[in-house]
């Protein structure tokens, strides 16, 4: 399957009103076409999901707490079983530290915001 033709399937299958399949569906992806329409013209344009999780690596009594920050990206525009498969999941960063990054995680992201 080729990945080029499935980036316009969240625009070529829809669903009524009140049924809830993917994010496209949802009424956050709706708000945002209505506040940004110059954007949601064009079903090729590429909506990302950003998500991340922290994890200790170290779990021993005598070392000290460090956190690992794992963030993905996910482009959104691809059908459910696609968005959520390998492939489509992109590593954009890694946030070290020995607590996790709370109100400074930010400085991270900033790269990925235009």
């Amino acid at each position: 399957m080729q990945t080029t033709g499935q980036m316009t399937w969240h625009y070529d299958n829809r669903r009524p009103l009140g049924v809830l399949r993917h994010s496209s569906d949802g009424q956050a992806w709706k708000n945002f076409n209505q506040v940004h329409p110059n954007f949601a013209v064009e079903p090729r344009n590429i909506r990302l999901g950003l998500c991340s999780d922290g994890c200790n690596l170290y779990i021993q009594a005598s070392a000290k707490p460090y956190s690992c920050w794992p963030v993905i990206v996910t482009p959104y525009n691809l059908p459910p079983e696609m968005c959520i498969s390998r492939p489509y999941m992109f590593l954009s960063c890694l946030i070290p530290g020995p607590h996790n990054p709370k109100a400074r995680i930010d400085v991270y992201l900033q790269p990925l915001i235009w």
